[in-house]
């Protein structure tokens, strides 16, 4: 396709990528980043900041070795959950459930530790790895159901995995609102928590929307020296066992025949129903263990604001941004972390709200879609 330019004896002419180099999609997605940053300026003078004085607070969260630290730590979440996108997005599975992937690993994590509430105590060192078991396990059934409607009834999954995040935030607030099953102030865990909390020095319970408070014996334990969660760890285990599968075993192989061509996987004899339930299990487990890790190393307790960073949505966007690299998503999610952590400094000292963040990721998604056309096409000048 070729447009002209309108006095000239020069075409803009388009063409399709027969070959797409290696270095293009990377190179896109530094740009994209790059440029979304710089651009989101406009969001600054719009509130009436100097973007060099908000610019100056990003490269201190990145120098600063306590604030870098703490940026790594938003950023685990954020990891899980790009991290469980990576495989249905290669075969072409627009899994957006990874909010209520993430959600649902939290609310079942949590089973044990209202147990401990309600008298029932577990061998210490099981809490942990039960927890994080009920999960992958939980979270992982409730992706399987967008999966199978796809499959069987070739049902959007877009809308199935979108609507189904409402639905995982709906139970939480069943769950913990007053009056409900899980509340701190449930009757049926009153006694042993407000002895906790007296403890604690607090004398009554207060009874928020939330649940009591996981016990030590629950916690995600700390890192020596560096002073971050372990779950960082687990998801650095979990993206070399990604890249693993993808690139060494037939799933991986499977993964991306079916992303590139569903019917001729299917003529080729692979089963789709089978192969798409598994690769959503274990795409839903993983968004699952964000949430328990989230859970058990961060927010301490089970509530609504567990939806409210939108970790499972950002994590779309790191997903992408890796080019469904799982060792990039790392490395992409700790950049997104850097923004947020970056925005909260802001917000302190710029006095600006910590949602701006958001606007960075809103540009740089736009930017990157964009980009995606300049992954697949040549733009070239000839003359007519």
């Amino acid at each position: 396709m070729a447009i002209k330019i309108p006095g000239t004896r020069y075409a803009i002419k388009v063409e399709r990528r027969l070959e797409i180099p290696r270095a293009i999609p990377a190179l896109v997605s530094i740009v994209s980043a790059i440029a979304g940053i710089l651009l989101g300026g406009i969001i600054f003078l719009a509130v009436g900041i100097n973007p060099m004085e908000a610019y100056a607070r990003i490269g201190r969260v990145v120098t600063d070795p306590e604030m870098l630290g703490n940026a790594i730590e938003v950023s685990i979440p954020i990891m899980f959950t790009s991290l469980a996108l990576i495989l249905p997005f290669r075969m072409a599975f627009y899994n957006i459930g990874g909010e209520g992937q993430f959600e649902i690993g939290a609310v079942v994590a949590m089973i044990p530790v209202i147990w401990y509430w309600a008298g029932f105590e577990l061998p210490g060192p099981l809490y942990l790895p039960l927890m994080a078991l009920l999960a992958f396990v939980a979270a992982g059934l409730w992706a399987m159901v967008p999966a199978f409607l796809r499959a069987r009834w070739k049902v959007n999954e877009i809308l199935v995995t979108l609507m189904m995040n409402f639905i995982s935030l709906q139970i939480i607030w069943y769950l913990v609102s007053p009056g409900g099953p899980w509340n701190e102030a449930n009757p049926a865990f009153r006694e042993r928590y407000l002895a906790y909390l007296k403890e604690q020095g607090v004398s009554i319970i207060p009874g928020f929307k939330g649940t009591p408070v996981i016990p030590e014996v629950a916690r995600m334990p700390t890192l020596p020296v560096i002073g971050i969660n372990a779950g960082l760890i687990l998801a650095i285990i979990i993206a070399i066992i990604l890249w693993f599968l993808s690139t060494k075993t037939i799933l991986g192989y499977e993964v991306r025949i079916v992303g590139e061509s569903e019917k001729a996987a299917q003529y080729a004899g692979i089963n789709y129903l089978k192969l798409v339930l598994l690769v959503m299990f274990i795409s839903g487990g993983i968004a699952g263990l964000g949430g328990f890790v989230n859970l058990t190393a961060d927010l301490l307790k089970l509530s609504p604001e567990i939806a409210t960073p939108g970790y499972g949505y950002t994590g779309i966007i790191s997903a992408w941004l890796s080019r469904l690299n799982p060792i990039a998503a790392l490395f992409v999610s700790v950049f997104f972390g850097i923004l947020t952590q970056s925005a909260y400094v802001m917000q302190q000292e710029l006095r600006i709200s910590h949602y701006v963040s958001v606007g960075f990721e809103g540009l740089i998604f736009i930017l990157l879609v964009i980009g995606d056309f300049f992954v697949h096409y040549r733009v070239r000048i000839i003359k007519r």
